[in-house]
C-alpha cells in the first residue's frame, strides 16, 4: 500500500481544519514530471584549457575570415570627396567659401574617375562640427506639425497641440514658422547640379520609414494648369523666382471654390532637381499662407512648394546624426562613371559653416552589399579576431609547456 503523502498543515488550527476540508492532499501534490520535478536530463560542460582554447579558435578564425573579406570590399569601393568650404579649403575653391547664409556663391567641383565606377553612384555632402546630436537641438521640432497639422489652436482637430519645444524658431516675427524648430529651420540649402549628360536622380532618396513622419498641411492643394499659371507669373522673372501669388478670381477657376483664395503658382524648369513635369506650371494652395511661414518660403532653393515637407531633401536632413562630422545622401547618379572621366557639378553655395567653424565637403561613392566604403568594421572584425586568436594560441602552449591532469589530487590540500 502507498504511504500516505506528508503535507504542511496551516499554522493557525482553525484554518488547518479550513484547507483541509477545501484542498485534497492530491491537488497540492506537484505533478510527477521530469520538468515539474526536475529531472531534466542536462549537460555541465567542463571548461577544461584544451576546449577553452577550442572556443577561442572557433571564434577567432571566423572574424578574421569576415574582416579580411569586408576590408577587402571596402578597398575596392573607391571614393572621392573635395572640401569646397571651411578651414585648409583648397584655394582653386574660393568662389565657394562664403562668410554669411543665402549668398549665392557659384563655383564648379569636378571628379576624374580612377577606376570605372558601376552605377548608381551616389552623391554626398559632409559637414565637420556640426552638432545634430545637441540635446537641444534634437528636441526642437513639432511631430504633429511635420504631420500636417498647422500650430496650436489653428486646427480642430489637432487638439491645440504644444509646440514650445520648437524654441528658439518657433516664429518668425509675428508668423508661425511651418515646420518649426532648429532642425528644421537649419536645413542644408547649397544647390548642387550635375553638370553634364550623365542622369541623376535627387527623389526617392528617403527611408520609407522616415517618409511616414511628414505629410502636407490638412488643406493643401495643388493642380497643373499652364493657362492659368502663365497669367500668375507673367510679371515674374523665372530665372530669379519660380513662385508668385494669383489673384482670387483666378485661384477660384483653377480650384473650382473661393476657399482657395490666395492660391500661387509654380513653375517647373528642373524637372530632375524638383521632381516635377518640365515646363508645366502648378497651381497650389496652401491654408493660412497669410499667418505662416512654409518650408518652401524658407527655403525656396532647394524646396519645391510642391513638395514642402514631402521633399527628399529636408526628410533625409530630418533624421539627426550621432557624430559631430556626417554625410547625407543628396543625389544618385544612375550610369556608369568611366575609368578617366571626369564629371563636374555645379554649387550654389547658401549655407555658412563659418559661424560653428566647420567643413563642408562633396563626394561620390560606390556601394556594396555592405554599405558604402567603410574601413573601420573590417579593422574592427580583424581586432577582435586576432585578439582571441591570441588567447586560444597562449591556452595551446599552457598545454604544451605546463600541461595540468585534471582532477589531481596532488593540488588537494
Amino acid at each position: 500500500e502507498r504511504p500516505q503523502e506528508k503535507t504542511h498543515d496551516p499554522p493557525v488550527p482553525f484554518l488547518r481544519g479550513l484547507v483541509s476540508a477545501a484542498m485534497p492532499t492530491t491537488l497540492r501534490r506537484p505533478l510527477d514530471t521530469p520538468f515539474r520535478q526536475q529531472r531534466l536530463p542536462a549537460w555541465k560542460p567542463v571548461l577544461t584549457p584544451f576546449w577553452v582554447m577550442l572556443v577561442f579558435l572557433a571564434i577567432g578564425v571566423p572574424f578574421v575570415i569576415i574582416g579580411t573579406t569586408l576590408r577587402s570590399q571596402s578597398d575596392d569601393l573607391l571614393e572621392m570627396r573635395v572640401q569646397y568650404d571651411g578651414t585648409d579649403t583648397a584655394d582653386e575653391y574660393t568662389p565657394c567659401r562664403i562668410k554669411s547664409s543665402n549668398v549665392g556663391a557659384q563655383c564648379q567641383i569636378s571628379f576624374t574617375a580612377r577606376e570605372d565606377m558601376k552605377a548608381p553612384v551616389y552623391v554626398y555632402y559632409q559637414l565637420s562640427n556640426y552638432f545634430q546630436n545637441h540635446r537641444r537641438y534634437v528636441k526642437s521640432y513639432s511631430e504633429e506639425q511635420l504631420l500636417g497639422c498647422l500650430g496650436k489652436g489653428t486646427r480642430d482637430n489637432c487638439g491645440g497641440y504644444d509646440i514650445d519645444d520648437c524654441e528658439p524658431l518657433l516664429r518668425n516675427g509675428s508668423t508661425l514658422l511651418n515646420p518649426c524648430g532648429l532642425i528644421a529651420n537649419s536645413l542644408f540649402n547649397d544647390v548642387i547640379i550635375l553638370d553634364g549628360p550623365k542622369n541623376i536622380q535627387y527623389s526617392g532618396l528617403a527611408w520609407p520609414s522616415d517618409r511616414k513622419k511628414f505629410n502636407q498641411p490638412e488643406g493643401f492643394r495643388r493642380l497643373v494648369n499652364n493657362s492659368l499659371g502663365q497669367q500668375c507669373l507673367s510679371g515674374v522673372n523665372l530665372e530669379t523666382r519660380k513662385f508668385g501669388s494669383c489673384s482670387d478670381s483666378v485661384c477660384e477657376m483653377a480650384f473650382g471654390s473661393s476657399d482657395f483664395s490666395g492660391c500661387k503658382a509654380f513653375y517647373c524648369d528642373q524637372p530632375d532637381y524638383f521632381d516635377c513635369a518640365e515646363g508645366s506650371y502648378y497651381m497650389f494652395f496652401y491654408p493660412r499662407d497669410d499667418r505662416v511661414q512654409y518650408i518652401y518660403e524658407t527655403f525656396p532653393e532647394v524646396v519645391a512648394p510642391i513638395h514642402g515637407v514631402n521633399s527628399d531633401r529636408f526628410q533625409i536632413w530630418m533624421r539627426n546624426s550621432a557624430l559631430p562630422k556626417f554625410r547625407k545622401l543628396y543625389a544618385k547618379i544612375t550610369d556608369n562613371i568611366d575609368k578617366g572621366e571626369t564629371i563636374t557639378f555645379n554649387i550654389t553655395a547658401n549655407f555658412d559653416v563659418s559661424t560653428f567653424k566647420g567643413t563642408k565637403s562633396l563626394a561620390i561613392a560606390m556601394t556594396s552589399w555592405f554599405g558604402a566604403r567603410n574601413n573601420f568594421l573590417g579593422i574592427a572584425f580583424i581586432a577582435v579576431g586576432t585578439i582571441t586568436l591570441a588567447f586560444g594560441v597562449a591556452f595551446g602552449l599552457k598545454l604544451v609547456v605546463a600541461p595540468r591532469r585534471l582532477g589531481d589530487e596532488r593540488y588537494l590540500n
